[in-house]
């Protein structure tokens, strides 16, 4: 169990699920490995762990994670585990994202009833982000970022250009949780999600769907 601690180092932090299936998780390797050798990415890099990101808290010190999710969030997912069952997901088309340091690749997945898009991340981020970051309009659609790179000759501007075929195979979401992403390494300037980052679920912060 990771407990969260005070201190003045900074982390990303999300509410998600790790996915932890090694059939899925075996999958989705070989595709970024396919990626890199058939779109010929550069200075290309992945993180540790592969995982569903609904929610964005922000860019913040330990102490400050554990006072938002014990007086907001925890009451929010605690509510949604006690409502939502176990999500069958299945996954849509590759989604290609780009800002002044990296293109992204990612793969999107909805889950089979629309319960994710639909009802718990507009849910969470009406309660649980707006009333922190009032300014904050946009609301992510569930995807699974496979790998970051700074240039390709095949790929280009193509926002589709992307043929690989999109896995078939389904996947469940049994639970969510608080993931803490930790910059691998240290540099200056404001801090980018497209740094490579160490992911680790915050077991004090996990929240089981039921069966």
């Amino acid at each position: 169990m990771h407990n969260i601690t005070s201190n003045k180092e900074k982390y990303h932090f999300f509410i998600g699920n790790v996915l932890d299936n090694e059939e899925q998780f075996r999958m989705l390797k070989n595709i970024q490995k396919k990626l890199v050798k058939k779109y010929r990415l550069k200075e290309y890099h992945w993180n540790n762990k592969l995982y569903t990101n609904f929610i964005y808290l922000g860019y913040m010190d330990n102490n400050t994670a554990s006072l938002y999710m014990d007086n907001m969030m925890s009451n929010l997912l605690g509510a949604i585990s006690e409502q939502f069952h176990k999500l069958t997901c299945k996954y849509t088309n590759y989604k290609i994202e780009s800002d002044k340091s990296f293109h992204k690749v990612s793969l999107k997945l909805i889950d089979t009833e629309n319960k994710i898009i639909n009802i718990i991340v507009q849910y969470l981020h009406k309660y649980g982000i707006l009333p922190i970051y009032p300014t904050r309009k946009d609301i992510l659609k569930p995807s699974i970022d496979l790998v970051y790179y700074k240039n390709s000759s095949i790929i280009g501007d193509d926002k589709e250009a992307i043929k690989i075929q999109v896995p078939s195979m389904e996947f469940t979401i049994d639970h969510l949780s608080l993931i803490k992403g930790t910059p691998i390494k240290v540099r200056s300037g404001a801090p980018s999600l497209h740094d490579q980052m160490h992911y680790e679920e915050v077991h004090k912060y996990t929240f089981p769907l039921l069966d």
